[in-house]
Formats: C-alpha cells, structure tokens, sequence
C-alpha cells in the first residue's frame, strides 16, 4: 500500500464529531419516556439526563431555537441536520425555567451557550428532563458511534462521532 492509498483509506474513514451540549449522564434513546424518541422515529444519536447548567453548541453551524426555548436544531457546513430537544413535552412549559442566550438563526461554534436552564423547575413541571441529541437526517448518515454512553460528561466533551454517506 502506497502513500496515497494510505491517504485515500484516511479520507473515507473520517467522522464527524459531536459534543456534548450539557454536563450530565450520557444515556441511551430507548431510556427516554418518549416513543418518538425511544424508537428513534425523530432520529437516531442519544440522550442524556442533564445536570443543572446551560445548553451550548455541540457542532458548528446555524441554529434555529423554537419559540419555547426549549430545543434548539443545527445545520452543519457538511450537511447534518441535529436536534438537542430538553426534556420531554417541555413544550408545554411555553418557555418558562427556559432564557434564551443566543440569538435564533446565528452561527454558532461548539461549546457557545444557547439556553439557560432552571433544571430544578423544569423536573418539577415536566414529565422527564433527559435530553435526546438526535441527528435528524439520518438518510445522510453512514454510521453513529455514541462514545460516551454511561459516562458522566461535562459540555464539550466528546459524545458521538458520525460518517456521513459519501
């Protein structure tokens, strides 16, 4: 194998890498009371049962915070389509123990803070407050490798690596 081969074989087996948008336990999707969720209908990725803090950037690119304050999606340069989604039928708290930091269509960098959390509120209020990571377009997805599942992580933190289809 020569050089370039070695080059070549480099290239198709780059990932993708995700971070951890809060500090808390990371879980799998089929312990989140949510079947759409569970099942990975919305997509596929994981969850994780948060601590009290923030939500911050896990990749680089645009984001669009819903109304409520309580999900925000990304779209990176590459293509990928993601979702951080706190908790379960947050929704329905219309944005209270939720204060958006970042400004709704911007450009963000792994690790800016989006949205403050009051965790404490938000478990007394809400059914569940684990937090799907979810990768929406899966059809541009070859492979996930969620590399942090069971381990405590703080954001920023290596948690998934995704190839993207060529």
């Amino acid at each position: 194998m020569g050089f370039f081969d070695l080059f070549k074989k480099k290239k198709e087996e780059e990932w993708f890498e995700i971070y951890s948008p809060l500090n808390g336990k990371v879980i799998d999707l089929s312990e989140v009371p949510d079947p759409a969720f569970a099942q990975k209908m919305v997509g596929d990725g994981c969850a994780i049962d948060p601590a009290e803090g923030a939500v911050y950037a896990p990749v680089a690119g645009e984001i669009t915070i819903f109304e409520t304050n309580h999900a925000t999606s990304f779209e990176t340069p590459n293509g990928l389509e993601m979702i951080v989604h706190f908790g379960i039928d947050t929704v329905s708290l219309k944005g209270e123990g939720f204060n958006r930091v970042a400004e709704d269509g911007s450009n963000v960098n792994v690790g800016d803070k989006l949205v403050e959390y009051d965790l404490e509120l938000i478990k007394s209020k809400a059914p569940s407050v684990k937090t799907p990571v979810i990768i929406n377009n899966m059809d541009a997805v070859e492979e996930i490798d969620v590399v942090a599942k069971g381990k405590d992580v703080k954001v920023g933190d290596l948690i998934m690596r995704v190839k993207l289809k060529k």
